[in-house]
């Protein structure tokens, strides 16, 4: 069973891991076009959206795709992701993670790129070039309620910008709803 922190990291990992959606603007779908100013939704079916656009980034994320969409409890999620990498990321890049449920910060966390691009059958150093992901994780019936949103900052071990990703989530009792 994937651990709560996992269950929120992964996906942002997961495209961090490219190194490391089109929101649809119809209000009755389940993903809405709510970004906050220096956001940029992402091509594909997904909450994810880059953020922190106006400053240089060393991945490039051209795809998530999540199936399915809106996720849901107790059923696997995949996470299917498409990004270019412009230089090479060595061990010692990190990712800060910041989790917060409503206002509450859940998570202020920083993980080691490396250790986690594990999860997605990679290995550092990641060469400069396209990379193709696919992962899927189990959602546990037992996540609690609520809105979560999720910051992901990733560094190189010299401090330079690999990517900013960002989603909000929000569970509700019977079922799962994303916005943004």
């Amino acid at each position: 069973m994937v651990s709560f922190n996992k269950l929120f990291i992964l996906p942002l990992v997961i495209s961090q891991a490219l190194a490391a959606s089109v929101f649809a603007a119809d209000e009755q779908s389940p993903i809405s076009a709510k970004l906050l100013p220096g956001e940029k939704p992402i091509p594909g079916n997904s909450p994810v959206a880059i953020c922190d656009v106006t400053e240089p980034q060393l991945l490039t994320i051209d795809l998530v795709e999540l199936s399915p969409n809106p996720p849901q409890r107790g059923v696997n999620l995949t996470v299917d992701a498409v990004g270019h990498l412009s230089q090479l990321v060595e061990e010692g890049a990190y990712v800060d993670v910041d989790v917060r449920y409503g206002y509450i910060k859940l998570i202020s966390q920083t993980y080691d790129l490396c250790s986690e691009v594990g999860e997605v059958d990679l290995e550092c150093p990641l060469q400069k070039g396209e990379y193709k992901l696919s992962k899927t994780v189990e959602i546990p019936d037992q996540v609690p309620p609520g809105k979560y949103t999720v910051y992901a900052r990733a560094y190189t071990k010299d401090d330079d910008f690999i990517a900013c990703i960002t989603a909000t989530v929000v569970f509700s009792v019977d079922s799962w709803k994303i916005i943004s």
